[in-house]
């Protein structure tokens, strides 16, 4: 009996998380220098990612290039969640996502180990997640770690170049020690709770405020309803709205570096695949996804728009 309502359950989760999916066929997208080197005709992908513009960014170079390629592909981007899209993977609602190596380290994987080296890592969740049947492909260069941000006046005026100014500024209980998060930060194994632990200090009443991810920008720009916030590292926001982020000076935050991940079935089915993280990671650095970031955030542009252009333009696809 336990094993049938368990079957029924994850039929039930595999179908609400296909639901409303979008079937995008085979060369949809011209070919390029990848599709020279890899054949995916026939060839059937779902492909997913978080809600965010990187993530929904990173899902349409994927979705392009597998294209390209032959491929026909069914988009399960902008699902909302780290835990709900690693979920889709696992179960096998989906086939790829674009991962952080630190949310896998801490938050999928459990592990509390300190690793600061980028490479020391990814090898490291590499071989851990092995067992549970995904595969990482190659790593990009682009860090999109967790940061603290505060408007460059701000930052002057109060003082606070890293975390731990700012942890001293919420033990004195002034007012200016307010942070914006959104849901998922306070539940992460890598997020809040870590955080106040690693530099020994809580906000003031009232200094919480929860927010969705994209309302954190302009509230920290705005100084209201709280003077720091929660943000990526590669947010395209930062520079247009002079935000800086705090010096992480205990290296509390791990590398989020991040990686096509993909079903290990998958993966052996089509080697191949390996080629598109071979191909695509290394173009991947900080200034370039500050670049493109900026052209959705800021510029108003879709996902697709600003991944297609940027394939094009590295002659990855036609």
């Amino acid at each position: 009996m336990h094993r049938g309502v368990v079957a029924v359950l994850v039929t039930l989760l595999t179908s609400a998380l296909l639901a409303g999916c979008t079937t995008e066929t085979g060369r949809a997208t011209p070919p390029g220098s990848f599709a020279r080197d890899v054949d995916l005709t026939g060839q059937t992908y779902v492909v997913g990612s978080k809600e965010f513009d990187e993530q929904l960014l990173l899902c349409r170079m994927t979705i392009a290039l597998l294209q390209s390629a032959g491929a026909t592909v069914v988009q399960r981007c902008d699902t909302k969640g780290s835990e709900n899209v690693r979920s889709a993977l696992t179960s096998g609602a989906i086939d790829m996502y674009w991962e952080y190596t630190g949310t896998a380290w801490r938050t999928y994987l459990r592990q509390e180990a300190q690793l600061t080296d980028p490479r020391d890592l990814y090898e490291a969740v590499q071989v851990a997640d092995a067992a549970n049947g995904v595969s990482w492909l190659r790593q990009a260069p682009f860090d999109n770690t967790y940061a603290i941000g505060v408007t460059s006046a701000n930052a002057q005026r109060l003082g606070t170049r890293s975390i731990s100014d700012l942890a001293r500024l919420a033990r004195s209980g002034s007012p200016d020690a307010s942070l914006c998060i959104d849901q998922e930060f306070t539940g992460r194994e890598d997020g809040l709770v870590g955080l106040l632990r690693a530099y020994d200090f809580q906000f003031p009443d009232g200094g919480l405020n929860t927010l969705e991810i994209n309302g954190i920008y302009p509230a920290v720009a705005a100084g209201s309803p709280c003077v720091f916030g929660e943000v990526f590292a590669t947010d395209g926001r930062l520079n247009t709205l002079r935000i800086n982020t705090l010096n992480d000076d205990l290296g509390y935050f791990l590398p989020y570096q991040a990686a096509l991940t993909v079903r290990t079935d998958v993966l052996t089915r089509a080697p191949r695949l390996a080629l598109l993280g071979e191909r695509l990671a290394p173009m991947l650095t900080d200034q370039v996804m500050r670049e493109l970031n900026a052209r959705i955030s800021v510029g108003r542009r879709s996902p697709d728009d600003v991944a297609r252009t940027f394939l094009r333009e590295q002659g990855l696809i036609g």
